[in-house]
């Protein structure tokens, strides 16, 4: 397992064609020591969202070289800092990842709140330090949510058998589709709770589509679809009976 072999405190969760704004790295860290600093020292077991966007080409491209060249021929191509993205959106050549074909899988991180930099929920009136906290996401629009979280992973306090502080993905899954919303659902269920990154965010880079998509597309000629969504049902049972003690689940917006 590629997770096995972490030796960091904090992992991304993010997919191979997905291309980090520059300062990413930096506004991660810096968003971990407060959150660590306003929990008095301990690593909270938090998710932080990575605002995800998608850089349109008209017409798609049709093969690996042609999607390079976009890049390789335009260093601006895809926008690498926050005033670049809001540009991007603007002129419509960005837009929230896969809003035009699956609005569930990123509405909730309320991505044009973001872009008018709404980042902080307000401090409330016990908070004596009246700290900045980024946003809380209150309650999912939809349970198909798929963010690319910042997740706790190896654990502070030394130990010989060191367990990671995040869940692994359940291996059940394969191919295309529901893995990435089982793993955001077992952190959903665990009690995880969201919040979202400001300032920084990860844009899709085009690419053809890939052929285990074209395969969980067509349902009529291969079962992947139809597998994956069965198991998916038979897992979200399981983990209602795994946690049904839990307290503070995020809950489904009304």
């Amino acid at each position: 397992k590629g997770l096995g072999a972490v030796k960091t405190s904090h992992i991304l969760i993010m997919d191979v064609d997905l291309i980090p704004s520059a300062d990413l790295n930096d506004v991660i860290k810096d968003n971990l020591v407060d959150q660590i600093s306003s929990n008095n020292g301990k690593v909270p077991t938090n998710a932080i969202v990575v605002p995800a966007f998608e850089r349109k080409v008209d017409p798609p491209c049709s093969n690996i070289e042609s999607c390079k060249g976009y890049l390789q021929n335009d260093s601006s191509f895809l926008p690498t800092l926050f005033n670049d993205m809001k540009e991007c959106v603007r002129d419509k050549k960005c837009i929230v990842f896969q809003s035009d074909n699956n609005w569930e899988g990123h509405h909730t991180t309320k991505t044009q709140k973001w872009l008018k930099s709404e980042w902080y929920d307000e401090p409330s009136k016990t908070d004596e330090q009246k700290m900045r906290t980024i946003r809380q996401i209150k309650c999912f629009d939809s349970l198909r949510y798929e963010p690319y979280v910042v997740l706790p992973w190896c654990p502070s306090a030394p130990s010989t058998k060191p367990q990671p502080l995040a869940p692994y993905y359940d291996e059940r899954f394969y191919g295309y589709g529901k893995n990435k919303i089982q793993h955001i659902s077992h952190l959903r269920y665990r009690g995880v709770p969201f919040y979202v990154l400001p300032r920084s965010f990860v844009v899709h880079h085009p690419h053809p589509e890939s052929n285990v998509k074209q395969v969980w597309n067509d349902r009529k000629k291969n079962k992947l679809h139809g597998e994956m969504d069965r198991l998916y049902a038979k897992y979200i049972d399981e983990l209602e009976d795994e946690y049904s003690y839990v307290k503070g689940v995020v809950p489904e917006c009304d």
